[in-house]
């Protein structure tokens, strides 16, 4: 739903120049697609959220403007921008993205969009939940029994990533009852997590994570470490499996989250900012505001706030694109800086979790962390380098 000029998507933050031709998009493209690529692929980028929504803003416009010269293949046409590692295993349904809108004329504007699509003004209401800064993925239950869990890869098809059955809180293995669904969420460290994670690396003698959500990217693939890391799992939606009915016909989106919490898993609204359900967009917003000021003090770290209609016929009406549902809107939030402190392993000393320097060492330099997943400045050693980004997500994703 972006279309703004290029010279408007930039003229509010600092950032690269307005797109001025053939070349500079195409340059423009490489810079975002190995960003993508370094998020994406191993969790670890050199760019951090807002210089890469800039970027992807300026090629947004420029596409805008310049229709016939979109380049084949383009991230900014594909889930996850393309860059994601696609797996395997096929998804039961599509497991898209979010638009993101990044402040109130934005929201406006997309539920403009929503009632031009319905025809008329929605009379479901709006769920307003926290989007979690993690990783996005479907967990699948046959029996009461937690059978895989799937990475979002490209929407249609994703990692198996079932070997960390077991590391999840808030994703048992065994539910009461013998429920049948899939349940998609994200999982991300809580704070508490990440810092006992980062205790646990310092004493194996690896590196300190830079962030959440770099650590929890890597700890979600790895397989061959000689440690297992606690996460978490925060559930924001959910899926018939294998045709098995798991909800009354005309449930919500509230309905779902109630009678997946009910089946044992942890959903969104247990992360601390709840989920609320509003009358309009203007109570969205305010919603919205309260989240952003309550942000630096929840368990775990958030990039946005999700806005989506409750109604799922409303939903069906409504549809979705190619990469994200037309139903749903993130309201994305700029970085907090949180400064924790972490023992070093040796002689209990006490330093400051590092930023991007991926083989940083504990009690040799201290830095103030940007959460969720943003290291920020100052820092005292060694000189300053970009900060890292956040992403992923599921239809909660970047």
């Amino acid at each position: 739903m972006t279309t703004l000029t290029a010279a408007q998507a930039l003229s509010s933050t600092s950032g690269p120049a307005a797109l001025s031709g053939r070349s500079e998009y195409e340059a423009a493209l490489r810079r975002l697609r190995e960003a993508s690529q370094a998020y994406y692929g191993d969790g670890d980028s050199a760019m951090d959220d807002a210089a890469y929504d800039r970027l992807r803003l300026a090629l947004l416009a420029w596409e805008t403007e310049n229709p016939s010269e979109v380049a084949p293949g383009s991230p900014t046409t594909l889930v996850a921008d393309g860059a994601a590692p696609a797996g395997d295993v096929a998804h039961t349904t599509r497991l898209l993205s979010l638009d993101n809108v990044f402040d109130a004329e934005g929201l406006v504007a997309w539920g403009a969009s929503v009632e031009r699509r319905l025809g008329r003004a929605p009379a479901g209401g709006f769920t307003v939940e926290p989007k979690i800064d993690g990783a996005a993925v479907a967990a699948r239950y046959r029996g009461g029994r937690l059978v895989r869990i799937v990475t979002r890869g490209d929407g249609s098809q994703g990692e198996d990533i079932s070997h960390v059955i077991g590391q999840i809180d808030g994703l048992p293995e065994q539910l009461a009852g013998e429920v049948t669904v899939e349940v998609r969420g994200e999982v991300a460290f809580t704070q508490e997590q990440f810092e006992a994670a980062n205790t646990v690396r310092v004493a194996h003698g690896a590196p300190v994570f830079a962030n959440p959500r770099n650590g929890t990217a890597g700890t979600l693939r790895a397989k061959d470490r000689p440690y297992r890391l606690r996460m978490t799992f925060w559930a924001y939606g959910a899926v018939e499996l294998e045709g098995v009915p798991f909800l009354p016909a005309g449930a919500t989106h509230t309905d779902a989250l109630a009678a997946v919490a009910a089946a044992g898993v942890r959903t969104t609204a247990a992360a601390g900012a709840g989920l609320h359900i509003v009358d309009d967009l203007a109570g969205a917003q305010q919603r919205v505001d309260a989240i952003a000021a309550m942000r630096a003090e929840l368990p775990v770290g958030i990039d946005g706030v999700v806005i989506k209609l409750n109604d799922t016929a409303e939903q069906e009406a409504i549809g979705s694109g190619t990469r994200f549902p037309y139903w749903a809107i993130a309201v994305k939030l700029p970085a907090v800086e949180r400064q924790t402190v972490l023992e070093d392993g040796v002689g209990g000393r006490p330093h400051r979790r590092p930023g991007p320097d991926r083989g940083a060492r504990p009690g040799r330099d201290r830095r103030l962390h940007r959460h969720p997943g943003h290291p920020a400045q100052p820092r005292r050693h060694p000189p300053p380098r970009p900060p890292h980004r956040r992403h992923g997500d599921g239809v909660q994703g970047r």
